[in-house]
């Protein structure tokens, strides 16, 4: 081949191959090389089946091979046979639809020639005309075949006439195409041509867009039914309007069927919203009714917690749905009737009081009454369990019952701190895992002094026994000093328990509320104070406790006051506050009987005053008074521990010794007193001078009874003043002492 054949024959556009007789390539054009990516080099000198292996068709290498051996010429094509050689479009590298021809070469050359076609325009031209065909008649097929039905109008001719309908047409309105042809659509809607879909219709087909409507129309035999239409505008390639497609459904049926389901809806809607009100109703009765209201399953698992029940316990209805009622029961023989048994029933019990925890770790106690609940079959599904907390009311009944048993000791006039520790153990009764205490005002009013405290321990007692009162001392310092309630929630923290914080952390009293014991005066009595061993305050119905606690304290107090003030009044003297004749008496006796049962001697002094009744005629019973009462205080402060001073008369005194050992000890007891007696007397800027004789009588050595001894001590006395007063004698005759102011 000349240099201008190959020139030629790479400038062809198509594929061209040249073939030796052994089917060997001896020409390979450029098309070849761009879309086989095999350069004329590589390709000369090989066969297809080296070259491409089994890529290549088997009936390209068949042709070849009979056309260069046997002269046959062939053609094949992608059509018939698979991929002719593995070619593939420059650029995106798709593969490259062809069709071949081989023909033998002419003259003294064996050979043949290949040429190879790109026919893949024309593949996609037919299999798009094979598609459209394909589809044209799919879709005229659905056409009839649909269950809706088709009608086209010419939307350019006038009256746009009806040029097709399809049989589900005939079949819904009971006209044959025939029938409707030319016909416009309005012959459809019989007298009925003002209705709400026919407007959407004429204002889709104004605008030139598609619409939807519902219509009613009538049947070839007059009936009506209600048609669903669909109309679409067809334009052509000059978007000219040239045809409507309408496509109508029958939904008799279902507009039937919508118009029974809006008449169930409108039914079910009014029975919900009867069944809602009646739920509100309900809801609204359980957030608030006071009664605890708890649904649970058979199994006792909670299903609904009413607003009481959550207030009651402190847990939230949505944490509590799902876990079981009776874990909320302390009692566990009793939590089993928080569901329902085997049988589907209830607690036999139709009241059933139990204890009920709370989240804060407290029990209520609350009475029970149970419900069962059946489906239509009778089959129990549910348990109602309504309770009544009755916990206040049994604290009020058992805190009652504990103020009556109080007064009761109060009436019996039984010790106060037997009756302050009733007091304490009440309170604790009502406020479980507290400890209580009463505190009494000392006698200057300054301090406070332990009364009851049955819980507190000792060490604790004995540090705060004595504690002076004041604004900034702990909660019970303060109260008593200001009068009013001091709540201290920690007591680590609170600068006024600073000086008690180790003490109180030691006890583990975390937080004291102390209220004062007041007089229906206000005056201070005392202080009654609550621990607790964690920090807080008191709520409420605590504090309405402590101050019925308090004001039962103030009437055991105020109680026992005024009987320690009639026994005063009963035993002492009220200008001098010394013992008077009657306190004397049982003193005597009791000090002679111990006399007697030790062997020790009993020592009696009586004592008259000198120069007393000058002092009352001249300056009156005032300065007599003064007198008295002060040489009252001057013999209490003369006195021994266990010895008794006491005014028997208007300026008559005995003072009674006991545990002497001679007469000399009464003696110097003697000079004492009259030391302390001579003394001057401040009255009004003036001096008052008194003097005193006293007679002496010693147990067992003068009398052997107490009234003799006082005879004997009085008898003395006189032999005192007979030796000129200011002095002591011990019986008549007896030689007095020498006057000291002599």
């Amino acid at each position: 081949m000349t240099g201008a054949d190959g020139n030629a024959l790479d400038a062809l556009d198509c594929g061209v191959a040249l073939f030796d007789r052994d089917g060997r390539i001896v020409f390979w054009n450029a098309w070849l090389v761009r879309r086989s990516d095999v350069s004329a080099a590589v390709a000369c000198g090989r066969d297809l089946v080296s070259l491409f292996g089994a890529d290549v068709s088997p009936s390209l290498v068949e042709a070849v091979q009979l056309a260069c051996r046997h002269g046959m010429a062939s053609v094949l094509s992608n059509q018939l046979h698979r991929c002719v050689l593995p070619l593939h479009r420059p650029g995106d590298g798709e593969p490259l639809q062809q069709s071949a021809a081989v023909r033998p070469l002419g003259g003294t050359t064996p050979g043949c020639l290949l040429q190879i076609n790109d026919v893949s325009a024309a593949v996609r031209r037919e299999r798009h005309l094979r598609e459209s065909q394909a589809a044209l008649r799919l879709r005229n097929r659905a056409i009839e075949a649909s269950s809706q039905g088709i009608i086209i109008v010419d939307a350019q001719a006038e009256g746009m006439p009806i040029l097709y309908t399809n049989p589900a047409f005939t079949e819904i309105t009971g006209f044959s195409a025939e029938e409707a042809a030319g016909r416009n659509c309005r012959f459809l809607h019989g007298d009925d041509g003002d209705q709400p879909g026919l407007a959407e219709i004429r204002a889709a087909i104004a605008e030139r867009r598609e619409g939807i409507g519902v219509i009613r129309n009538f049947r070839k035999n007059g009936s009506a039914f209600w048609n669903e239409l669909m109309v679409a505008p067809v334009f052509d390639s000059r978007q000219q309007l040239t045809h409507y497609v309408g496509v109508q459904r029958d939904i008799t049926l279902r507009r039937a069927a919508e118009e029974e389901r809006d008449a169930a809806l409108a039914e079910t809607r009014a029975v919900n919203r009867r069944l809602q009100r009646e739920q509100d109703f309900t809801n609204a009765v359980l957030r608030t009714v006071g009664a605890l209201v708890a649904v649970v399953d058979r199994r006792g698992r909670i299903v609904s917690f009413n607003r009481a029940c959550e207030t009651v316990t402190g847990l939230q209805e949505a944490h509590v749905v799902g876990t079981r009622l009776g874990e909320l029961i302390p009692e566990a023989e009793a939590a089993a009737a928080f569901r329902l048994d085997e049988q589907g029933e209830g607690p036999a019990s139709s009241g059933l009081t139990t204890g009920l925890r709370t989240a804060a770790g407290a029990v209520r106690t609350i009475r029970w009454t149970f419900t069962t609940l059946r489906d239509r079959e009778g089959v129990a599904s549910h348990l109602i369990c309504t309770g009544i907390d009755v916990t206040e009311r049994d604290r009020a009944a058992a805190l009652l019952r504990a103020e009556r048993e109080i007064l009761e000791l109060v009436a019996r006039a039984e010790p106060l701190p037997v009756v302050g520790e009733r007091i304490c153990l009440a309170i604790e009764e009502q406020l479980p895992g507290h400890r209580a205490s009463l505190l009494l005002l000392g006698p200057q009013g300054d301090t406070l002094h332990h009364c009851a405290a049955p819980s507190l321990p000792s060490d604790y007692l004995r540090a705060i026994d004595g504690i002076s009162i004041g604004a900034g001392v702990g909660s019970c310092g303060a109260a008593a000093f200001s009068g009013q309630p001091r709540f201290t929630s920690d007591t680590l923290s609170d600068p006024n328990w600073a000086a008690f914080a180790p003490l109180a952390e030691a006890a583990g009293l975390r937080a004291c509320w102390s209220l004062p014991v007041l007089t229906p005066g206000d005056s201070v009595l005392g202080t009654f104070a609550v621990y607790s061993a964690d920090p807080g305050l008191p709520d409420d119905a605590a504090v309405d406790v402590m101050q019925r606690a308090a004001r039962i304290a103030a009437i055991a107090i105020a109680r026992h006051q005024a009987a320690e003030r009639i026994r005063h009044l009963a035993l002492y003297d009220q200008l001098t506050g010394l013992a008077n004749r009657s306190l004397l008496y049982d003193r005597l006796q009791s000090a002679l009987a111990q006399a007697r049962r030790y062997g020790n001697r009993v020592g009696m002094l009586f004592i008259d005053l000198d120069g007393f009744k000058p002092i009352n005629d001249r300056h009156g019973h005032d300065a007599g008074d003064t007198v008295l009462a002060t040489i009252g205080r001057r013999l209490k402060a003369a006195l021994r521990e266990g010895d008794t001073a006491a005014r028997i008369g208007g300026d008559e005194f005995v003072l009674l010794a006991v545990n002497v050992g001679t007469a000399a000890d009464v003696e110097r007891i003697a000079a004492k007193v009259l030391m302390a007696i001579g003394e001057p007397v401040t009255w009004n800027g003036e001096t008052l001078h008194i003097g005193a004789s006293i007679g002496l009588a010693l147990f067992p050595d003068d009398a052997p009874t107490g009234d003799s001894l006082l005879s004997i001590a009085d008898t003395a006395m006189y032999a005192a003043k007979a030796a000129g007063k200011n002095c002591w004698s011990w019986r008549t005759g007896d030689t007095p002492c020498p006057n000291p102011g002599a």
